[in-house]
């Protein structure tokens, strides 16, 4: 009887244990990926945070170092981001997302999910300033080729993901708006 009810405990503990590590999702000191419904959620759940969106195919993303160069400048300054990759969504889809989470009081300056690049998110709305950071898909494209023009990889333009994160993080301060994760 004493076996049965130490095995039942067990049993219950673990299965909370398990219930408790399932519920959060791990963010971490850098670039943390999320889907387009998972970005949704926390827009719509009016939380605060940097984001960077792009809209390329994924080889380009990878042969770019994008997601590696802004990673590493988050690290530095250890802070977190989150970032979507919008290649494959529609037009008609991107443009509802950025009517809906601007600030009705931004008259006629729409966030633009699709180029805009690293934005600072408060309280679900995108930030007015600082959106400075163009990712277009031709960037992203020219830099995985090394076209003319173009460095060949984002890690080149590390002095400027530093400049944008920083002017976000001045911004953010300044503003006393908070970051959660």
């Amino acid at each position: 009887m004493k076996m049965r009810k130490r095995w039942w405990v067990s049993l219950i503990l673990l299965s909370f244990l398990l219930v408790l590590s399932a519920c959060g999702s791990k963010v971490e000191v850098g670039m943390n990926e999320i889907s387009l419904k998972d970005l949704e959620e926390k827009l719509d759940n009016d939380e605060s945070f940097l984001l960077v969106t792009f809209s390329a195919n994924e080889e380009d993303v990878k042969k770019s170092e994008l997601v590696e160069a802004f990673d590493k400048s988050l690290n530095k300054k250890e802070q977190t981001a989150f970032y979507v990759n919008l290649d494959g969504e529609s037009d008609e889809t991107l443009n509802q997302l950025g009517e809906k989470y601007t600030p009705s009081d931004y008259k006629g300056d729409v966030w633009e999910p699709k180029d805009d690049g690293l934005v600072l998110i408060e309280n679900g709305g995108v930030m007015k300033n600082p959106r400075e950071t163009l990712l277009s898909q031709s960037l992203i494209e020219g830099t995985a080729n090394g076209d003319d023009g173009y460095e060949t990889s984002f890690m080149e333009y590390m002095d400027d993901i530093d400049a944008w994160i920083a002017s976000a993080l001045v911004f953010a301060e300044q503003n006393g708006i908070e970051l959660s994760y």
